[in-house]
């Protein structure tokens, strides 16, 4: 979780609030955060990853606002710029996101430029994933031409001056010898690259690597020009949407630009209320307290919604700023933070129980004990896994299964569906180290319901059948599982020298020799032999 380090006198000034270091040591927390102590005049507080309008300054005075002043919600009024950025169709494949705005008005101190590029980072940390997902392009506006371009180019086609630097460098140099280009410049890989240029061609950024030098924050900015750049738009204008409020709030005035896609054409930032309904009845079965719709619509404002009444049914009107708001239960969470924990009281819990671990966890505990008395060592691999490993390099055919949506690369595009081909990876990575090697690991799998698995591998070059079976039969024998054995035709393993495996509780499964390919696929060059079966249905052992 980011801490973020705060200027006592600027979390006075912003929240209207001059009371004592040990106050805001005790309130600060009940908005979402811990205390990390205090040294020259400056507050530490580790913060919640929910809520990234609190990574600054600016937005944790306006929650304290809001919550000990009661000053009203923000009228975050946006105005319009005149100016327009034309987003080229070469950066669909590159870093297709681009949302822009303008903020005009601020009166810039070293204070407040410190706490813009801190802010910058954490928001780079955090929601950008390491910039990955969004980055972030503060510029100086009356350093610049608009109106502006994103396009992608190619390594040498383009040279600027990075900021901080004194010499023009291309993308390409930019990505091998530039400190920001070592860090970052894996995400764009050889290119082409992103950038952003005015109308005289003067380059403001290669997002998400570094900005041009042209365009930098000083003390004397008045005008800023925002650019948040990704590959989720949602998010994009998000993060776009907490930078425009906590500028707003250093006194800055907000308007829009226009983004044009080929025929589309937006304007961003939107700093509209959205509204969501809630029922009274809702609120107080979730909390456990009798509130009256008035009493909710007030802690409703203590933060920072606007809230509306029609009978028991209330209207939340959410802020710009706040990105976590996904549903009703979200606004019921700030309804309880308002009412204050510290208010809820204690009483007894209706009924008394006692705790007992589930049958498959009690069964696991036992398979622990037994498998490593056999000599064998517990693992864990990763429940995301790739067709080609759960299939192709196993031997196998691709079953029904679990499809992610948005991968972050090929290897993490399906849940697995067997543990085998992850103890296989973990034999490859280890296949420098002596034999002979005996793993095993209790996980799910997804076929695609989600059950529960057992399965072990041995590698050496003695490693044969009725190794395997006899580390099975010492299971069913010690754990009493009653496991019988009856021909198999599994393309994981050899012909003539596997088995299926089926026992009481439901335990159903394979053991064998792996397949020869199966083994050079892994990079491995000796015997592998492997069992597993499905243990989801184990009932207490007596």
């Amino acid at each position: 979780m980011p801490v973020i380090e705060i200027r006592r006198e600027d979390l006075v000034g912003l929240s209207g609030l001059d009371r004592s270091d040990d106050w805001f040591e005790s309130v600060i927390p009940m908005i979402g955060a811990s205390y990390e102590g205090s040294e020259n005049g400056r507050l530490r507080f580790e913060f919640f990853p929910n809520r990234p309008d609190h990574y600054s300054v600016e937005g944790i005075a306006r929650s304290l606002r809001h919550l000990y002043a009661g000053s009203p919600p923000e009228d975050y009024g946006v105005g319009y710029s005149g100016l327009m950025i034309e987003v080229d169709k070469s950066i669909k494949a590159v870093r297709p996101v681009m949302v822009c705005a303008a903020v005009k008005g601020i009166h810039m101190t070293q204070a407040l430029m410190e706490s813009i590029i801190d802010f910058q980072e954490k928001l780079h940390l955090t929601v950008g994933r390491k910039r990955r997902k969004v980055s972030i392009g503060l510029h100086d506006l009356d350093s610049v031409t608009p109106p502006f371009s994103y396009r992608a180019y190619r390594p040498d086609e383009i040279s600027f001056v990075p900021l901080g630097k004194t010499v023009e460098m291309t993308p390409a140099e930019i990505v091998s010898g530039h400190e920001k280009g070592k860090e970052y410049g894996h995400i764009l890989g050889s290119g082409p690259y992103p950038v952003i240029t005015d109308s005289a061609g003067n380059v403001l950024s290669m997002p998400p690597v570094i900005n041009g030098n042209v365009s930098a924050i000083t003390l004397d900015t008045e005008n800023i020009f925002i650019d948040v750049s990704g590959t989720v738009r949602g998010t994009c204008a998000a993060v776009l949407r907490i930078l425009c409020a906590a500028l707003a709030d250093r006194g800055g005035r907000i308007e829009s630009v226009r983004i044009r896609e080929g025929d589309a054409e937006f304007a961003e930032p939107d700093m509209a209320y959205r509204p969501m309904a809630i029922a009274k009845g809702y609120v107080n079965r979730m909390i456990g307290v009798e509130m009256k719709a008035e009493e909710i619509q007030q802690h409703l404002l203590g933060m920072g919604y606007r809230a509306s009444l029609a009978g028991d049914g209330i209207t939340a009107w959410i802020p710009p700023y706040r990105m976590d708001v996904l549903h009703a239960v979200d606004i019921v969470e700030d309804i309880a933070i308002a009412h204050g924990y510290d208010r809820f009281g204690k009483r007894m819990p209706f009924c008394q129980s006692v705790g007992s671990l589930l049958p498959v966890t009690e069964f696991s505990e036992l398979v622990f004990e037994a498998m490593n008395g056999y000599g064998y060592t517990q693992v864990l691999t990763f429940v995301l896994s790739s067709r080609k490993m759960q299939t192709e390099m196993m031997s196998m055919e691709e079953g029904e299964t679990v499809v992610l949506l948005n991968p972050v690369s090929e290897d993490t595009e399906i849940l697995r569906r067997s543990l085998l081909p992850g103890l296989m990876r973990l034999l490859e990575a280890n296949r420098h180290n002596e034999l002979p090697q005996k793993v095993y690991e209790i996980g799910e799998v997804h076929l695609p319901e989600r059950r529960k698995h057992l399965a072990g591998v041995s590698i050496h070059p003695r490693a044969t059948f009725s190794e395997v079976k006899s580390v099975v039969d010492a299971l069913s024998r010690d754990l009493r599982l009653d496991l019988r054995y009856e021909e198999s035709a599994d393309s994981r393993f050899i012909s003539g020298r596997q088995a299926t495996v089926s026992g009481r509780y439901g335990i159903t499964g394979h053991l064998g020799e792996i397949y020869p390919g199966t083994i050079t696929n892994f990079n491995l060059s000796n015997p592998v032999v492997g069992f597993e079966i499905d243990i989801t249905d184990i009932k207490v052992l007596r």
